[in-house]
């Protein structure tokens, strides 16, 4: 439990052997009912909701509260199984499908009782971190939002954010975007370690469009707060059930935006990302596009430089003061890039071949995007954008 949840190796040595032994409750009624394919009684559940309680009351995050169940049972069920002689291939069958049906009214109890404690001590922000899961993971909200005491809406505009900044950055910093995403009435939002960032839903009361600049003025005013540059991929859930497909479809426009050496401060369609997806579902012509910039490693800088310029652009005097290069050296680098890959940087063709090179080359080797189909019509959109001391 210490090695794999966080919240928990936080606590004092002296609370581990507590925490440990509260698990261990837990289990028996397990034991005892999966022995004799029983269904759980509410008696069984109790243990779990108090450990629930214990948990809100100890400011444990409810995904740390999972987390640390999941790994808890996961090693209960290997152990359990590993006592089964072999040979017996009906009951290892028989305990597992007993779990299948147990265990969800199980974390049912747990997040039912956990919302309870939360909405009782006013502690809305574990609650809020409830509701936001549910939605994502496509359960039902409505008795976490009532008890949040948040009105769902008809959809969600979902974003998630990349940061390019680390969680040492300053208080100052954190506490500046948390008031930025405060300040949005009905906006849920939590850290997302999938993406190394953030993953927020706001609201779409009436017309997405609304929400869509309300998400603008958002990302500009959190940039601002914080001085750094964002990649944002956006999808709309035009209703509540659909939060997990659009979560989804963010991610792979994230990825895919993460690698484009120009993106730019404004929103990408889909159909702007139509190269991009090709490229990334295409190992073999990722390959080969990667292969087109090799022969920038013989020269000092050459594929930094080209990123430069791509990302500034292609403004050649806005380049050489990222690069702090004087406009001679800028233009030999760029005859160098034509000389060793045979592509010329101003033409519309060398331009179109290289930007794919890069996008190719800076895509994860499993992309997620890599599965996305243009032809099913993904409603997603993306944005960069830079602060004032991006880089």
């Amino acid at each position: 439990m210490t090695l794999h949840v966080p919240a928990y190796a936080a606590q004092p040595s002296s609370r581990h052997a507590a925490l440990l032994e509260e698990v261990h409750d837990t289990w028996r009624p397990v034991l005892m009912r999966s022995a004799q394919n029983e269904p759980l009684t509410e008696a069984d559940l109790e243990p779990y909701r108090a450990l629930a309680r214990k948990r809100a009351a100890s400011s444990f995050a409810l995904r740390d509260v999972r987390t640390g169940f999941e790994v808890a049972h996961t090693t209960g069920l290997r152990e359990c199984l590993s006592t089964i002689e072999t040979g017996d291939g009906d009951e290892p069958i028989a305990f597992i499908a007993w779990g299948v049906r147990e265990l969800p009214r199980v974390m049912g109890a747990v997040e039912g009782a956990y919302v309870a404690a939360c909405s009782a001590a006013k502690s809305r922000t574990e609650a809020r971190e409830l509701l936001l899961d549910r939605l994502v993971t496509g359960k039902d909200a409505r008795d976490t939002a009532a008890s949040v005491g948040i009105e769902l809406p008809s959809g969600y505009l979902v974003l998630l954010c990349r940061r390019r900044f680390h969680e040492n950055d300053s208080a100052l910093r954190r506490s500046a975007l948390q008031g930025q995403l405060a300040a949005v009435p009905g906006l849920l939002w939590r850290t997302d370690p999938a993406v190394g960032g953030l993953l927020i839903l706001l609201p779409v009361h009436m017309n997405v469009s609304v929400t869509r600049a309300v998400a603008r003025d958002l990302t500009t005013a959190m940039v601002q707060a914080l001085g750094q540059r964002l990649n944002i991929a956006e999808a709309h859930a035009d209703k509540l059930d659909a939060v997990p497909a659009a979560v989804r479809e963010a991610q792979q426009a994230l990825t895919l935006v993460t690698a484009m050496p120009d993106a730019e401060n404004r929103p990408y369609s889909t159909d702007e990302l139509l190269v991009e997806l090709a490229v990334a579902r295409q190992p073999a012509l990722r390959e080969r596009l990667t292969g087109l910039l090799a022969p920038l490693q013989q020269g000092t800088d050459l594929r930094r430089t080209l990123e430069a310029l791509f990302d500034c652009g292609l403004d050649r005097q806005r380049t050489t003061a990222a690069l702090h290069i004087h406009r001679r050296s800028l233009t030999y680098r760029i005859q160098r890039i034509r000389e060793l890959t045979g592509l010329d940087p101003s033409t519309a063709h060398g331009i179109q071949l290289l930007r794919a090179a890069l996008t190719a080359s800076r895509l994860p080797a499993a992309s997620g995007a890599a599965h996305a189909d243009p032809a099913t019509g993904l409603q997603a959109a993306a944005a960069s954008a830079t602060g004032p001391l991006g880089n």
